[in-house]
């Protein structure tokens, strides 16, 4: 283990910055999805256009051309230690790793960082990083991310794939996770989700979405949102909704339900949905718990977008540290040996 150092060392050190790319756009929503139950300071926020993120870098760049010199940060004072490794194996496998640890001079403060690279001679790539800490309040985060170039062994088909996890949660008990991840195959297929929830108070909200392309112009996209309220006494509140919608070759189907349980118990729900058979032609149909009932046939075009907005070329051309991670050569003889050093 290597010796203990001065913590203010601490913020001079290197690291690979979590790519941006881990976000991404969020679902063509339909009318009837609503808005989300989630409070504005607390909704998703997934990758922006490219004119956007062309406008944002023009607006760092200006801001950072006029900043003073940042000033170097410092960690608290207390003990830290710094600890790198190296471990090969067979076919052509390696890892460098990195982490770094410390806590102040009462343990009550505490952080952990870890970042690797990975390779082997299939071909796969990996980069990824983890953090968490904890403060004097009592306070405690958690984030790893990772991004990999590999070939699924199902299909033989290179990919690209990239996930997210983060969690807070605050002494006084407010809490809230994510998580994200997104895969894209050579051939164009595609898959996008994400999850997030929140606790405030007595307050609690959920929310799931999630994309898949099959690369031959179908598309499956859905979301689920809820929350939860408690009230005193025990007595809880609860709301929600819910779509999908499944396409191909001009046809397909959407449904969905909105749906409530009040603090006494009531429950509301209500059913829709949606056919498309390709001929200009939709029926829309209906029920809710409150006696409605519909089911009518409309003459309306069917729209639905097949291809994703992220595909797998460009998340090669967005991963440009990724494609540097480097790999052994070929004449190092290293399968079965275990080899492994600790710097």
């Amino acid at each position: 283990m290597a010796p203990m150092r001065a913590a203010a060392q601490v913020a001079v050190l290197e690291r690979p910055a979590g790519p941006s790319t881990l976000e991404f756009a969020a679902p063509e929503t339909p009318e009837a999805a609503g808005p989300s139950v989630f409070p504005a300071n607390m909704q998703l926020y997934f990758q922006p256009s490219e004119a956007e993120v062309a406008v944002a870098a023009e607006t760092e760049a200006a801001e950072a051309a006029e900043a003073e010199p940042a000033v170097p940060a410092t960690a608290p004072e207390g003990n830290w230690e710094r600890r790198s490794g190296e471990e090969v194996g067979a076919h052509g496998y390696w890892y460098r790793w990195t982490e770094v640890r410390g806590c102040d001079e009462t343990g009550a403060v505490q952080w952990y960082e870890k970042w690797w690279e990975v390779s082997d001679w299939k071909g796969m790539k990996e980069m990824g990083a983890e953090k968490w800490g904890c403060n004097a309040r009592g306070d405690a985060w958690r984030e790893t991310w990772r991004e990999t170039i590999a070939f699924d062994e199902s299909n033989a088909q290179p990919m690209v794939e990239r996930t997210a996890h983060k969690w807070a949660k605050a002494a006084k008990g407010n809490e809230w996770e994510e998580k994200w991840g997104e895969k894209y195959w050579s051939a164009g297929r595609a898959e996008k989700w994400a999850e997030k929830w929140g606790r405030e108070g007595g307050d609690i909200w959920h929310e799931k979405w999630g994309e898949s392309y099959d690369g031959a112009g179908g598309c499956v996209k859905w979301t689920d949102k809820w929350a939860e309220r408690m009230h005193l006494g025990g007595a809880k509140e609860e709301w929600g909704d819910k779509w999908e919608e499944n396409f191909k070759d001009g046809r397909g189907t959407k449904q969905g339900e909105t749906w409530s349980v009040s603090a006494g118990g009531e429950r509301y729900n209500r059913w829709w949905g949606e056919n498309h058979v390709g001929d200009g032609f939709v029926q829309k149909f209906g029920n809710s718990t409150t006696g409605e009932h519909w089911d009518v046939t409309e003459q309306m075009d069917t729209y639905y977008n097949p291809i994703p907005h992220f595909g797998y070329d460009l998340a090669l051309k967005h991963s440009p540290q990724l494609r540097t991670v480097p790999m052994l050569p070929r004449d190092r003889d290293l399968e079965g040996s275990g080899l492994a050093t600790i710097l």
